[in-house]
């Protein structure tokens, strides 16, 4: 089996807004692979692949801290996070996390193909 150029790392346990996620992913051809914890992604993560992060914000197992081990320790990782634009507690931790984008949900979902070409193809 070939290592693919690119993948998308999902970490969302919300099973609808997923499916809606590897469906895009599928769609643009991208492999993915679905986490339920920061910890589970890390274990994902291969600095020879070009991979994108998205991160819900909503996710009941996030850990703040490990999120920002994640981007210190991979810092040409590209991350996504969303959530609900009325939360901006969350909104902003995931700023101070180091994320590389932070977006309201509604636009995430209706830009989610744009999104991950763009995470994906953009250089390093």
């Amino acid at each position: 089996m070939t290592k693919p150029a690119s993948q998308v790392l999902i970490l969302c346990s919300d099973i609808m807004f997923s499916s809606q996620i590897t469906g895009a992913a599928r769609q643009c051809e991208y492999t993915f692979c679905t986490v339920l914890s920061t910890r589970q992604a890390l274990a994902q993560l291969d600095d020879s692949i070009r991979q994108v992060l998205l991160v819900d914000l909503n996710q009941p197992s996030l850990n703040w801290d490990q999120l920002k081990s994640i981007h210190q320790e991979h810092p040409t990782l590209v991350s996504i996070a969303f959530g609900p634009h009325v939360d901006v507690e969350k909104l902003e931790a995931a700023r101070a996390a180091g994320c590389t984008e932070v977006m309201p949900r509604s636009r995430f979902s209706a830009q989610l193909a744009q999104i991950l070409q763009a995470a994906l193809t953009e250089e390093v």
